[in-house]
């Protein structure tokens, strides 16, 4: 292809220093204006419905998850109530228990004090005896 079969378009520039009459301005205005398709403003409606029809799908989903995390945060709320019920439950059902077991041990203690006073005092006689064969054979007469 040779030079003259590709013809562009070429920007018409002029220079301050020509003087340009009252309808060179004019066309060089005219030139300058961008020029729409009849079909553009279809187009820019066809962009209006789909933008408009993004934004209401957009506005759904906005509502459906207000309405998921409203449900979210009632069911975090019911379950940290039902925590903190079962902890007071457990709290209390554990001291009920150190009571129990500090019962016990003091009933154990006054048990094994009881039985230590028996065995003292069944034992007892037998020291005494066993002291006073002992002093009868080393200090004894004979």
């Amino acid at each position: 292809m040779s030079e003259q079969q590709i013809k562009e378009p070429g920007v018409s520039y002029a220079s301050t220093a020509t003087e340009v009459g009252e309808h060179g301005v004019e066309r060089a205005q005219e030139m300058r204006r961008v020029q729409f398709p009849p079909y553009f403003e279809r187009f820019l409606e066809e962009r209006d419905r789909r933008l408009d029809s993004e934004l209401a799908h957009l506005a759904s989903e906005i509502q459906h998850n207000r309405k998921e995390i409203g449900l979210l945060r009632r069911e975090m709320e019911r379950r940290f109530a039902e925590a903190r019920e079962e902890r007071g439950l457990s709290l209390a059902e554990a001291r009920e228990e150190r009571q129990l077991l500090r019962q016990d041990i003091l009933r154990l203690e006054k048990r094994m004090e009881v039985y230590l006073r028996w065995t003292l005092s069944l034992l007892f006689p037998i020291i005494l005896g066993v002291l006073a064969i002992v002093f009868k054979t080393f200090f004894g007469t004979p």
